[in-house]
This record gives structure tokens, C-alpha cells and sequence, in this order.
């Protein structure tokens, strides 16, 4: 019998693996550890039985095994594409793809499924009340924007009895028509259609990598950096140790990927705001790990 991987990655050891240090070594730091040390990807920017779900009572790992191992697969090859040179608007496609889902895997966006499918299931207990489908369907989307129940799952919800009708019930019923409700936000990454709404934002922006010969960037386990919840404004991302897209707002947004050399200070500053957004994990060179450190408050940062 196989066994399930538990142990889940949310920043890919792929990724990981592009701060290796000149040395051969990948140097880390971790909160609870307070140490910089030689680490391993494996060990690093994990969460066990994070993408977990448990339809119709079964564990059900699939979504690491299968949709977010394909995502990496294609997440990997753009990386390597990227970071050899092409800069074309296909790459950017992909790139833009596998940030999408890399947004919503991050475990502060896992973490509000929960309470939103508490809300979720409640609002579907109404939905017997509704006038119709078309009204339904209308009050679905203003309360929940990119939710999805389709006319023969409301049709399933409204001919529970009355006296039936539970939360458990909906659940059962919807199980039945093929749907996952216990965690039905999980479709921004398990389906491409919510992931496409993030990627089309990102293809909206302007795209600059910016190359730092020196290798000095640092990655944090809040690898992809944005304000304030939104991404029109903007996001950076360190690539590698020696790369960064920093993508801007733009009223027409040029095709392809600009490049630029970083600027010190441009450097520092991205290490400083991973080092500032991590949660528990930073990696790459030791000096430039502990320049970032140097900057957080004493005692550190809350764990995951």
C-alpha cells in the first residue's frame, strides 16, 4: 500500500533549490530554530496535511499528488526558461499560471477556507427558499464572487425535505452530484477557471526581471510579496538567487518580460520584505540571511 504524502509543500523544493548558495549549500534560517544552518528543501516551507481534504470521510491527498505536482512540473520548466533567458510572452503565461496557484496555496489563504465553507453551507440551506436558479444563482455571486453550484446541484439541495434539510444533508447531496463542498473555495486551485481569474489580473500588469550578479537575493516562505490583499497594485517575487520579477500596474501592458540589472539597494530591500512577510523559513546565502535578520524585531515572527 502506498503510502500518502502528508507532509505538504507550499513553496515547491523546486523553487527552493534556486538559492543554493555558491558554496553547494542551502542555507536556511527557521524561527523556532533561530539558527542559520546548511538545510535540505525537503525539510523546509512545509505544513503537514495542508491540502488535505476529506470528501465523503476518505483522506484525500490528491490535490499534492496529482493537480499541484502538475502545476509545479509546468512552474519548474518556466523557472528554468525564464532564468536562461526567455523572455517571451509565452513564458510570462506560464509563470503567470503557476503564480496564481502558488497565491492561493499559501497557508494564510488555506486558512480562511474554513470559515468561509461555515458560511458557505449555511447561505445553501436558503437555497430552497429562493425564488428560482436564475435568483440563486444571482445572490450566490454577490455573496460568494466565483463560487459555483450548478442548476442540477440546486435542483439536489431543493428536493431535501424540509424537515430533512441540515447542513449534513446539503453536503450529501452534493457529494452525489460529483461536487467537494466541504472545502469548495479549494477550487481556486483545483480548477483552472478560479486560478485563470488571478492569472489574467497578473497579465495585466507590467513584467521586469531583474538580475542581480552578485546572487544575493533570499527567499521567505511568503514567497510572493503583494499589498494590502491586492494584487492590481502590483506584486516581486525573487525567482532565484540571482533574479526577481517585480511586476508594476500599466494602462497597456507590454508584451513579454522587460530585464533590468537590480540595484543594491533594490537588493536589499526585497530581502528585508521577505525576511519582514516570512513566517518561519528563510533561505540563501548565509551573509545576506543574516543582513535580513538583522533587520527583524527581537524574538521574531509568529509560526505559521
Amino acid at each position: 500500500m502506498t503510502n500518502k504524502p502528508r507532509v505538504h509543500h507550499f513553496v515547491p523544493q523546486f523553487w527552493i533549490k534556486k538559492f543554493i548558495s555558491a558554496d553547494g549549500n542551502l542555507w536556511g534560517y527557521e524561527w523556532n530554530d533561530d539558527r542559520i544552518r546548511q538545510r535540505s528543501p525537503k525539510t523546509m516551507m512545509q505544513v503537514y496535511d495542508l491540502y488535505t481534504i476529506q470528501p465523503a470521510g476518505v483522506d484525500d491527498t490528491s490535490l499534492e499528488s496529482n493537480e499541484l505536482g502538475l502545476i509545479d512540473t509546468a512552474g519548474a520548466s518556466a523557472f528554468d526558461r525564464v532564468l536562461n533567458g526567455d523572455l517571451s510572452e509565452a513564458v510570462k503565461r506560464d509563470l503567470a499560471i503557476f503564480l496564481a496557484a502558488q497565491i492561493m496555496r499559501d497557508p494564510r489563504t488555506l486558512a480562511s477556507y474554513g470559515p468561509r465553507t461555515q458560511e458557505y453551507a449555511l447561505f445553501l440551506l436558503g437555497a430552497a427558499d429562493a425564488k428560482d436558479y436564475a435568483t440563486f444563482a444571482a445572490d450566490l455571486q454577490a455573496r460568494f464572487p466565483g463560487a459555483d453550484i450548478r442548476k442540477d446541484e440546486f435542483d439536489h439541495i431543493r428536493a431535501i425535505p424540509t424537515t430533512e434539510r441540515d447542513i449534513d444533508q446539503i453536503i450529501s447531496a452534493l457529494d452525489a452530484a460529483g461536487g467537494i463542498p466541504e472545502l469548495p473555495f479549494t477550487d481556486l486551485i483545483r480548477s483552472p477557471n478560479g486560478r485563470d481569474i488571478i492569472r489574467d489580473v497578473l497579465l495585466r500588469l507590467d513584467w521586469q526581471l531583474k538580475t542581480d550578479s552578485s546572487a544575493g537575493y533570499i527567499l521567505g516562505d511568503a514567497a510572493v510579496l503583494y499589498e494590502n490583499s491586492d494584487l492590481r497594485s502590483g506584486l516581486r517575487t525573487p525567482l532565484s538567487c540571482t533574479a526577481a520579477l517585480h511586476l508594476t500596474p500599466s494602462q497597456s501592458p507590454q508584451q513579454g518580460i522587460a530585464t533590468a540589472a537590480a540595484r543594491p539597494f533594490e537588493v536589499d530591500e526585497l530581502n528585508y520584505e521577505s525576511a519582514a512577510r516570512a513566517r518561519l523559513w528563510l533561505v540563501g546565502e548565509h551573509a545576506r540571511i543574516e543582513a535580513a535578520q538583522r533587520q527583524m524585531p527581537a524574538g521574531g515572527l509568529p509560526t505559521v
